[in-house]
């Protein structure tokens, strides 16, 4: 009957196939109207303190959630990852949940089947004895620890040691000084468990020039930030000298995460241009910041490998072009790695016609008189992806940009 269904409908007329379409949008817009998500719903209040904060509780209820694009009504129909998009003091900002429903479902579930953290989970509330103590700093230092033999550097990892995790972590205890903080640690150490981007929105604050969104708080089990722009897959087919300087701003972004903080290099590990968005001013910003691995710069000399002086450099060599291979144990064995201009030349950068989503990369088809007058700008490329000269993946990359630079100037 089902079949028969399916054969009677592949019959019909280009023109009823496409009433037909018409009627089910149609549908699915009253369906967006009716039925927008509930900000109040969304939060999971009644989880705290096993959420994420509640900085921005005072004025969520100020945020109007709406769908300005297509783009926003298909993260909110079709996505996995629990993204709505809203209005806030007329400006656009994005609410995240941070993970999928089920993620989050099996995260309850642990809490209350873990005897030593089922104090915090709802389920137990009335159950259990509150005066249990549990040191969730421990265990923040435990979730973001990397020892010698581990392989999982998902989410946030603190390398060669955890002995300045307090530093590292000075913004946010400044941000939240109003919060108890036995409080706040557990607050904390859910995000080292789910997903860190509230912490990393502020350590790499925007307003020290990062290049990731403003940071607007966390209410419950929702994380408000700024919305950044579109997401560099839709600049592809933007005129040339637009990518170069789109190109130019990723370069300057890899620099920034590798260098710019004195005590601490910060490596993203799941770099897509899905996870980069573009600013009015055509400056990307990373959006996505839940995988990052931060060294340590000023361990002791106790702590030190015998490499530790040495640059890090990415060999992984595996024949898939968009695959982000990378060694962690490798990262937090030197002081200094090159995998930001790795990744970002590797995934965003590299000619390399198969890849999937940036065919060519973002600066492909580079015009005749560009490639007369500056043949350098494929060789830095390659050699940003795979050095094989003297000169280093970080120089190459620092010449690449210095490149684009100039030939922005001088073409404008």
């Amino acid at each position: 009957m089902i079949l028969s269904y399916i054969y009677n409908i592949l019959k019909f007329k280009k023109w009823e196939l496409l009433s037909l379409l018409t009627i089910l949008i149609a549908l699915k817009w009253s369906t967006i109207i009716t039925f927008r998500p509930d900000i109040h719903r969304l939060t999971e209040l009644h989880k705290c303190p096993a959420c994420f904060g509640i900085s921005a509780c005072n004025y969520i209820h100020e945020i109007d959630i709406a769908f300005h694009d297509f783009y926003s009504v298909f993260a909110y129909f079709f996505g996995v990852k629990n993204v709505f998009f809203g209005s806030f003091n007329n400006s656009r900002v994005v609410l995240k949940k941070l993970a999928q429903n089920s993620e989050l479902d099996e995260f309850d579930r642990m809490l209350c089947e873990n005897k030593r953290i089922s104090h915090i989970c709802i389920k137990n509330a009335k159950e259990i004895d509150h005066k249990v103590e549990v040191n969730f700093h421990e265990l923040i230092k435990k979730e973001v620890h990397v020892n010698s033999t581990t392989d999982n550097f998902n989410h946030l990892k603190l390398c060669p040691t955890v002995q300045h995790l307090n530093d590292l972590l000075s913004n946010v205890y400044r941000n939240e000084k109003n919060i108890d903080r036995k409080i706040l640690h557990i607050n904390i150490w859910v995000l080292t468990v789910l997903n860190p981007e509230p912490l990393l929105l502020q350590i790499l604050s925007t307003n020290k020039d990062w290049p990731v969104p403003r940071y607007f708080g966390t209410c419950g089990r929702i994380l408000i930030e700024e919305y950044v722009g579109m997401p560099l897959t839709a600049y592809y087919n933007e005129p040339w000298l637009r990518r170069a300087k789109l190109a130019s701003s990723l370069l300057d972004a890899a620099y920034k995460f590798t260098y710019k903080d004195d005590n601490f290099g910060f490596y993203l590990t799941d770099i897509s241009a899905d996870n980069i968005a573009v600013d009015s001013i055509d400056n990307v910003k990373f959006v996505d910041l839940e995988n990052v691995i931060i060294v340590d710069r000023n361990i002791a000399a106790t702590e030190r490998s015998t490499t530790w002086s040495q640059l890090q450099v990415n060999t992984e060599n595996f024949s898939c072009s968009e695959c982000l291979a990378f060694s962690g144990i490798d990262i937090c064995s030197h002081k200094v790695s090159d995998h930001n201009y790795y990744a970002i030349c590797k995934i965003l950068l590299a000619i390399n016609i198969n890849n999937s989503i940036l065919p060519g990369g973002l600066l492909h088809d580079i015009p005749a008189d560009i490639l007369k007058n500056y043949p350098d700008v494929q060789h830095l490329i390659q050699q940003c992806v795979y050095p094989q000269t003297l000169l280093s993946r970080i120089d190459a990359g620092m010449q690449l940009k210095k490149l684009l630079d100039f030939i922005i100037q001088n073409q404008i």
